[in-house]
């Protein structure tokens, strides 16, 4: 039993250096010494404090001196000297409480008693005329591309007081944060680096692991600026530098990230169906293979980076191939299967954060990762899905007043707003989704207000479809209806209609119309006209083009276009084509009767011409935006130059020039191959390119050129070339006398330089697997993708590292291991032998993570001899069929009885080896039965649990360290507990049987057990 405080007359008060000091536990008496709560005392003499909740210990350190007490112990020890106390340190109501005087004095301090007012004077040994210094010069550099802490470098000059100086503390602070001494104060110490002192200014830098201030580990494209604060020994000042410049890591060697990346909730299947991401691709991503898309909770997104996705297996993430242009958007709608990066399905109610990653070709860019999109959070859909009953042509406007929607409301209209009807021509509507319908502007759908009756509405005059084109006769369309839910609910949008198409006794408008400006001759030739057909030709029977003057006609009606002399027009025969195409001719005039030309703004029309006499069936179409013709139609440069050493002739042979030509080529003559060597040129341009006499012609035509260089050819100085000089190419874009530019110059290559002899190529894909359960190297299995060009490599090398030597793995330290298995060419794929081993000579075996290489070793006549691939992802083998379990959980009381700690649990393990830990639950026993494997994995809360970690024991014993059950309730006297043990091996789970019962004594001193105990004990 613990003694209860003595009742004084008179409070207890405590004052350090004259001032009082305020505790949020009031100091006691206990058998005539005062007692303090532990933190109070000791941060008020400015010693560091920890507590030891296994061994029930505190321990103060300030200066040269440790202080350590232990709970309900009359031992002490000062500097591993053992003293004797007249009162131990105890616990009082959920406080650990110290004597005052026997710490004070410990710490150095002095200490008087003034027993008639109950005050305790301290007086510290803070000196009063040091002021500490702080370190001066800080400077941050980007000094690699790992794309984590260890590309951050941070330098400083020691403070000029270091001599009172116990450490400095490199913190990193996001660039948009606002930072100071109070700030810096409460930093965990996880999340700043330590830099010890020394008689040198220092120089750092920070690890994989290395965090910002607020937790998140460092990345790159993050704005930071860096503080190093000063931390004095004992008593002295702490000080805070200055910040440094703001620093973005970057990867300057890596290729360009996805941009607009976004996260949707599209469907309501509760699993990936339901994800929808989408990006936009790079302007130019010919180095880049494909994309990856990683689903990450929004709570980790922070701490998800580069070497995250990049060590990262199929398991976790989607490929998205690269299609359509760059620039494009790309959308991936995901799978039932997909999984978050934590292995994890996709499911609601969990807010979700999309990352993209850019994954490099070559092995001399690295892999980029985009920014993360907003969270979204999936949510089943409380609305139901409005139906529509029919679609009907009720009149013959040829517009949208023909069109008329009847649907039912959904069931319960108070979670909408409204509902919008969407009108898709019909080659088209399966690509309708969601999505898409969420995406249109009011433009492309008709709003609808809710009348709380079913709804039958004939659309407007202006009703588009949700191409933006007018509604008209003769087109195949769908109709859709979405439900705009509030805020209890997301929208939803119906099933598609019948297929419904109006008609007329008029012809029908064409539709789609444009108007091109195509080339440079300032007449009609320039002009090219583009429509798409009415649905029904029977009632037409041609076509007339229409040019407009804009200055002349504000609105250019049928009256107009019926009344256009047969001079002033262009016909178009009818020929059942879908698409119609047209350049108008030299003597093409406008409806005035202008020869048409440059400078002049014009709208296109095109009249639709009934059969017979009757003009009052002609059909007009809607205007094409403002052209204006100009010379403006300039030869392009061409794209995507690159260069290679493809040969060893020593001269312009072995030199190859890869570009794709522009998409136009209708102004161009020909290409010139400008090849410049780098020693002469540090900016070449085209004033340069155009006077050159010296270059190697490519004709126009095609799209994506590659040239062989001839032999004699010949740089831009006149020399030939030969192996060991370096060059960059240009290509030359001549025209052919119609742009208004004669030359167009592109970018430069990167430099290359001949030699002999090509390079060897790394594999690439490199995977790994666990197929059996032999317990050595048969249970792997090694992948990869043959390089494309195997004529240079005589065969490969499987090395097999530890995954803790991978990140420091290089060829040249490769090329020195003896412990490899060899590959043929022509083999790619291997199952380890018995006798393999890592690259240390140990074993292949169970339990021991791994990450493998592949080495290519060239033959005698290239020109590096081994090239490394980049490493597998890691793999543990493990036993996969063997039980994991535990036995005979028991549970017992000791000592006093009354508290958690007075319980003891033990209990005997099998295959530990494979045992990430064990989490014990305490349960009451009238429901313990009804606790079940499933309720164990759904507790997020590890407050409701203690964890104990494998060491391969084949059996543990220890005093519980938890103060709550499974459900979160504080242990009491009054409940018999029961314990569980769930074991966690590889992402699997299994759960005990109950132990035994037990229950615990009532406390007469009401110890107060929360569920913060263990962090209040030391307050």
């Amino acid at each position: 039993m613990q003694p209860a405080p003595a009742q004084a007359s008179k409070a207890i008060t405590i004052y350090v250096d004259g001032v009082q000091l305020k505790t949020d536990q009031p100091p006691a008496m206990i058998q005539g010494r005062v007692m303090l709560p532990l933190r109070a005392i000791f941060e008020a003499l400015d010693a560091r404090v920890h507590w030891d909740q296994k061994n029930q210990t505190v321990t103060g350190i300030k200066g040269d001196t440790t202080v350590e007490l232990k709970i309900k112990s009359k031992v002490a020890t000062i500097n591993d000297q053992t003293v004797r106390l007249d009162v131990p340190a105890q616990i009082l109501r959920g406080r650990t409480m110290v004597p005052v005087r026997f710490v004070s004095e410990a710490l150095g301090q002095d200490v008087d008693w003034n027993s008639k007012e109950q005050i305790v004077m301290i007086k510290s040994d803070t000196p009063s005329n040091i002021s500490i210094s702080p370190v001066s010069n800080l400077s941050v550099r980007d000094v690699n591309d790992n794309g984590d802490g260890r590309d951050l470098e941070v330098s400083f000059s020691k403070s000029s007081t270091e001599s009172y100086v116990d450490h400095y503390r490199v913190m990193v602070v996001k660039a948009s944060k606002s930072f100071n001494l109070s700030s810096a104060l409460k930093v965990s110490s996880s999340n700043y680096t330590v830099v010890s002192t020394s008689a040198s200014n220092r120089t750092v830098t920070l690890s994989q692991n290395s965090r910002d201030v607020d937790g998140d580990y460092i990345r790159n494209d993050q704005p930071y600026v860096v503080y190093v604060l000063t931390k004095g020994k004992g008593s002295y000042s702490n000080v805070l530098s200055t910040s440094s410049s703001k620093i973005t890591l970057t990867n300057l060697s890596a290729v360009t990230a996805v941009t607009n990346v976004k996260i949707s909730d599209i469907n309501d299947f509760g699993d990936g169906r339901d994800v929808s991401v989408s990006f936009t691709r790079p302007q130019s991503d010919n180095n880049i293979s494909n994309y990856r898309v990683f689903i990450v909770k929004t709570k980790d997104a922070n701490n998800f980076s580069l070497t995250n996705a990049n060590n990262l297996s199929n398991y976790y993430y989607t490929t998205v191939d690269k299609t359509g242009s760059n620039d494009s958007t790309l959308t991936r709608t995901l799978s039932s299967s997909t999984r978050d990066i934590s292995g994890d399905y996709i499911k609601n109610g969990v807010p979700y954060t999309a990352f993209v990653l850019s994954v490099s070709n070559t092995n001399l860019d690295s892999n980029k990762l985009s920014s993360a999109s907003s969270s979204v959070t999936l949510n089943p859909n409380k609305v139901s899905t409005p139906v529509i009953t029919q679609v009907d042509d009720v009149s013959d406007f040829g517009d949208g007043r023909d069109l008329r929607v009847s649907f039912n409301k959904v069931s319960d209209e108070s979670i909408i707003n409204s509902y919008r009807i969407f009108v898709v021509r019909a080659d088209n509507y399966s690509n309708f989704t969601l999505t898409k319908a969420n995406s249109l502007s009011n433009a492309y759908y008709t709003q609808v207000n809710k009348t709380g009756y079913n709804i039958s509405q004939v659309l407007s005059t202006g009703a588009r479809d949700t191409d933006g084109s007018l509604l008209q006769n003769g087109v195949n369309y769908r109709v859709f209806v979405m439900a705009i839910g509030n805020s209890q609910a997301n929208n939803v949008l119906s099933s598609a209609s019948n297929t419904i198409t109006l008609f007329s006794n008029n012809v029908g408008a064409v539709s789609n119309l444009t108007a091109n400006d195509v080339s440079d001759y300032n007449n009609g030739r320039d002009l090219s006209i583009s429509f798409n057909k009415p649905m029904d030709e029977s009632n037409i029977n041609h076509y007339r083009i229409l040019v407009v003057p804009t200055a002349t006609y504000n609105n250019f009606s049928l009256a107009d276009a019926n009344s256009v002399s047969s001079n002033n027009y262009v016909t178009v025969n009818k020929s059942g084509k879908t698409t119609y195409e047209q350049v108008l001719s030299e003597n093409a005039r406008d409806v005035r009767g202008n020869y048409i030309k440059e400078g002049t703004n014009y709208r296109v029309y095109v009249l639709s011409v009934a059969n017979g006499n009757s003009t009052g069936n002609n059909s007009l179409s809607a205007s094409t935006s403002t052209i204006t013709l100009s010379k403006n139609y300039n030869v392009q440069a061409v794209t995507n130059l690159t260069v290679a050493d493809i040969d060893d002739k020593g001269d312009g042979r072995d030199l190859q020039v890869t570009f794709t030509k522009p998409s136009d080529e209708s102004n161009v003559n020909h290409y010139r191959i400008l090849v410049v060597p780098t020693a002469y040129y540090s900016n070449y341009n085209l004033t340069q390119a155009n006077s050159s006499p010296y270059y190697f012609t490519e004709s126009k035509g095609g799209s994506i050129v590659t040239t062989r260089t001839l032999e004699g050819i010949r740089d831009v100085r006149g020399n030939y070339i030969t192996e060991g000089n370096s060059y960059r190419v240009y290509v030359l874009t001549v025209a052919n006398g119609n742009s208004s530019n004669a030359y167009a110059l592109s970018p430069a290559s990167s430099a290359i330089t001949l030699s002999k002899s090509k390079a060897v190529q790394a594999v690439s894909n490199v995977s790994v697997s666990d197929i059996s359960d032999y317990g050595d190297g048969r249970d792997l299995q090694v992948s990869f993708t043959k390089p494309s060009d195997e004529s240079n490599i005589s065969s490969y090398r499987i090395l097999v590292v530890p995954a803790s030597k991978a990140n420091g793995f290089d060829v040249n330290t490769a090329v020195k291991i003896t412990n490899y298995t060899d590959l043929i060419k022509g083999l790619y794929s291997m199952r380890l032998g018995t006798g393999s081993r890592d690259i240390d000579g140990r074993l292949i075996t169970n339990g021991d993570e791994y990450r493998v290489f592949i080495l290519s070793i060239g033959t005698g006549n290239s020109k590096d001899m081994y090239t490394l691939s980049f490493p597998s992802p890691s793999i543990t083998l493990v036993e996969r069929t063997a039980p994991i379990a535990v036995e005979n959980v028991t549970l017992s009381v000791h000592g006093e009885q009354i508290n958690y700690s007075d319980i003891k649990i033990s209990f005997n393990v099998k295959n530990a080896q494979n045992v990430t830990q064990y989490r014990v639950f305490m349960l009451p026993k009238d429901i313990a039965d009804g606790f079940k494997l499933e309720d164990a994995t759904s507790i997020q809360s590890f407050n409701n649990s203690t964890i104990i970690n494998s060491n391969g024991l084949s059996n543990v014993s220890q005093e519980l360290s938890i103060a709550l059950d499974a459900f979160g309730t504080p242990l009491n006297s009054s409940t018999e507990y029961v314990a569980k043990i769930l074991t966690v091996v590889n992402g699997s789970y299994t759960l005990s049987n109950s132990s035994n019962s037990v229950k615990l004594k009532a406390n007469t001193d009401s110890i107060n057990i929360d569920a913060t105990l263990n962090s209040q004990l030391i307050e």
